[in-house]
């Protein structure tokens, strides 16, 4: 069994829904890097010496699940990992579609922040705009490629949960 892993993926891949029934699976407490990174969750963000200091410390420790976007508090932790789960659809059509569906779901965003994330996403995937020059997941992992399990579609997802021990 696993006692390190880092879930990594697009925003909308499922990786929080992923980090949670593995935790449930194995007793192993999860976190998000927004957990890190945000003071005021999308409006205040932790000095980020701090927020490295901080996610380093869980790093330390004997056993995580750590999942998120934000590659500069991954990345320390890509050595570490027992195990890196990768969830990186080829279509970013249904990404999108399931970004709209959270959002209609947990009503957390209005339209404007919703098209928002959606050209947040378009520009991260295909490395344009502000995005641009930046290192993708998918380079960022390769020195890893022993313990990356991709995972790119939710059938994919459930298969591995389902046979996961």
């Amino acid at each position: 069994m696993y006692k390190k892993i880092i879930i990594i993926g697009e925003s909308g891949r499922g990786k929080s829904t992923l980090a949670k029934k593995l935790s449930q699976k194995t007793g192993i407490i999860h976190h998000q890097t927004d957990d890190f990174f945000w003071k005021v969750k999308y409006s205040e963000s932790h000095p980020r010496e701090e927020a490295l200091e901080k996610i380093k410390y869980e790093y330390k420790k004997d056993s995580w699940i750590i999942e998120g976007t934000t590659s500069w508090l991954i990345e320390p932790g890509l050595k570490k990992a027992d195990l890196i789960l990768f969830l990186h659809f080829k279509s970013i059509f249904h990404q999108w579609f399931s970004i709209i569906l959270k959002s209609l779901k947990e009503k957390r965003e209005n339209l404007r922040e919703l098209f928002g994330l959606l050209k947040h996403v378009f520009y991260r995937r295909y490395g344009i705009g502000y995005s641009k020059g930046k290192i993708p997941q998918s380079k960022m992992i390769e020195p890893y490629k022993e313990k990356v399990i991709i995972l790119d579609s939710f059938k994919k997802i459930n298969d591995f949960l389902e046979k996961y021990n």
